[in-house]
């Protein structure tokens, strides 16, 4: 109970104080040690959340994934969908299908990708680590061609005209499970490019108001 008391705070690289909140397992913290008398002891001063939310104690030594604190509006995953799908994963935890209004929305996108996906890039430019899906698409006429108007996912307008991959992009490509016509934007450089719709790639989701300012 005393080293509850005196480590258990929410820290940003120095001591912010006690935490507001905490959602410890039962019987936690427990502080074990790991080390020996030769090497030295550490202690499980640190925590980490399992998938369910739930606390626990640990060694600021264990490799683990992490989360940054980020008050953006946009939200990037890493696991590989259709663009279809991205766009109902979003709806299903509570957000939207990310949409870009402005010069300043695709830079904060750009950097919302690098926090969930880092730096590397793969060697080829057009393999799907290298693309995220966002929610804009190309309307279709009445024989399911596109008519060269792009809008967002709910075909609202979009007020934004993006920087295109390659100089003939969009191109509108054909294949026999249909047309280019939703949109990915490159990790590398943050310009567009049409796609199929069926494609595997990360996906942006957005928050419906963000939390604070992005800097």
């Amino acid at each position: 109970k005393q080293w509850y008391q005196r480590r258990v705070a929410i820290t940003a690289g120095e001591d912010r104080g006690m935490a507001r909140y905490d959602n410890f397992r039962a019987r936690m913290p427990d502080q074990q040690q790991q080390g020996s008398k030769k090497k030295g002891y550490e202690y499980q001063v640190v925590v980490q959340v399992n998938k369910k939310g739930y606390w626990d104690d640990t060694f600021a030594s264990k490799p683990l994934p992490f989360v940054c604190q980020y008050c953006g509006k946009y939200v990037v995953l890493s696991k590989h969908v259709s663009w279809t799908a991205a766009k109902g994963h979003c709806e299903s935890v509570g957000l939207t299908f990310a949409t870009v209004e402005s010069k300043e929305d695709n830079a904060e996108l750009m950097f919302a990708a690098e926090l969930a996906l880092g730096d590397t890039l793969h060697e080829k430019r057009w393999n799907n680590d290298n693309w995220v899906w966002i929610g804009e698409k190309e309307q279709m006429d009445a024989e399911g061609k596109g008519n060269g108007v792009w809008t967002h996912w709910d075909d609202s307008p979009l007020p934004y005209s993006p920087k295109w991959d390659f100089k003939l992009q969009p191109d509108n490509w054909v294949k026999k499970r249909g047309e280019q016509q939703v949109v990915a934007m490159s990790r590398k450089d943050g310009t567009w490019d049409d796609s199929f719709t069926f494609l595997k790639r990360p996906f942006a989701c957005m928050c419906k108001e963000r939390s604070c300012n992005f800097a």
